[in-house]
């Protein structure tokens, strides 16, 4: 079998949102040792180094009086890391990365990936990612019950989630003539055409759908497409300024948008500059998504990786990675382990932490088989030009 060279891709849509403050050691737990069942991690193989291919700037850094949670798990385990901040977009990875490389009985570069949820479903639907070993990660239990229910993989049998963001609008009241409430308002005439979306297709898509009342999470290639159609015909009209990944904070704090759709954890980044600046979820819904942890078909390193897993989801490890990249975390127990380390702004934060209202106006995209979705791609591809 062969493998892959690194992946280094042109896009450069970034998840992680600085929010500053100290994190806390964790314990490291997987040891190479045998467990209960006669289970031993060493015919799991590869125990002493790991590859994790991650999106940039998606983990709290080492920095001069404190070690970062790479550095920590390292200095715990005694496993080696090559940590690369290489994922950069999630159809070029699948395009020129994983499709390529699976489908002809190669081997990833990476022992842990962490591609968004739809994708990983793809993955999990073709036999590319391998089961996770449970046995070894008893911190599986700490997955956060909203993260189990997933058709494509019930139990999070295949994948562990790494980060969650919501996909809702931001935008700056001084150039909105009022508040901005519902999906409706940004497409309405006193945003004078100042409006970025996402390229995401699964997100703006969404949008679409909710604009027409239909629901994201149980889509049909009819209203999917009805979907895209309505975002069409609101850059027709000239409703839209352009395509944004998470350029949009830039955009609106340079004055250059009046509103966008935006992801959460980057509008923290902004408010820390721009308070004034506002984030909704909208009256007909919001897109709710996640990054998630996989390891490939064929990975030579799973003991390393199951490590890697369990660590992370020891809540004051995972408390740590969330007090720096701003998203949501799929960890039980996170509230309580940022206030131990006095991240007390951090687990009030409503955009980190969204209350029981917020949430069931939150839509996880429920995905069409592979064609479907291709060929959605496609018209979107062409959409955004």
């Amino acid at each position: 079998m062969t493998t892959s060279p690194r992946l280094h891709l042109p896009t450069g849509l970034s998840r992680r949102r600085f929010l500053g403050g100290t994190g806390a050691l964790g314990l490291g737990l997987l040891t190479g040792c045998s467990t209960a069942g006669g289970f031993r991690t060493e015919d799991l193989g590869g125990g002493s180094q790991l590859t994790i291919l991650n999106w940039a700037d998606y983990v709290d850094p080492t920095e001069a009086d404190q070690p970062g949670t790479v550095d920590r798990f390292t200095a715990d385990t005694g496993i080696g890391v090559v940590y690369e901040e290489g994922w950069e977009d999630n159809a070029a990875a699948w395009n020129d990365l994983i499709e390529p490389t699976l489908s002809s009985g190669g081997v990833l570069a990476a022992d842990i990936i962490v591609p968004t949820n739809w994708l990983a479903a793809r993955m999990i639907e073709r036999g590319w990612a391998e089961p996770i070993p449970l046995e070894v990660i008893p911190n599986h239990v700490n997955i956060q019950p909203s993260y189990l229910t997933n058709d494509w993989d019930r139990g999070s049998r295949f994948q562990m989630p790494w980060q969650g963001g919501i996909t809702g609008i931001a935008y700056d009241p001084a150039q909105t003539n009022g508040p901005v409430t519902s999906i409706e308002d940004l497409f309405s005439d006193r945003m004078n055409g100042r409006v970025g979306l996402i390229v995401e297709m699964r997100e703006t898509v969404g949008f679409g759908m909710l604009l027409n009342g239909d629901d994201p999470s149980r889509p049909t290639f009819d209203t999917a497409s009805a979907g895209l159609r309505r975002i069409a015909q609101e850059v027709g009209a000239g409703k839209v300024a352009m395509f944004t990944a998470n350029e949009f904070a830039d955009e609106l704090a340079a004055g250059n948008l009046a509103a966008a759709m935006a992801w959460s954890g980057d509008t923290v980044l902004l408010q820390a500059d721009r308070p004034d600046i506002e984030f909704v979820v909208p009256a007909e819904g919001a897109i709710s998504w996640f990054d998630t942890m996989v390891i490939p078909k064929g990975s030579p390193n799973k003991a390393a990786a199951a490590a890697w897993m369990n660590y992370v989801y020891e809540p004051a490890n995972a408390a740590a990675i969330t007090n720096w990249v701003g998203y949501l975390s799929p960890v039980i127990g996170v509230g309580a382990a940022l206030r131990d380390i006095g991240a007390t702004e951090v687990a009030t934060n409503p955009i980190l932490f969204p209350d029981d209202e917020t949430q069931r106006r939150l839509f996880t995209w429920g995905g069409l088989d592979s064609g479907e979705e291709e060929a959605l791609e496609e018209e979107f591809a062409v959409l955004i030009g």
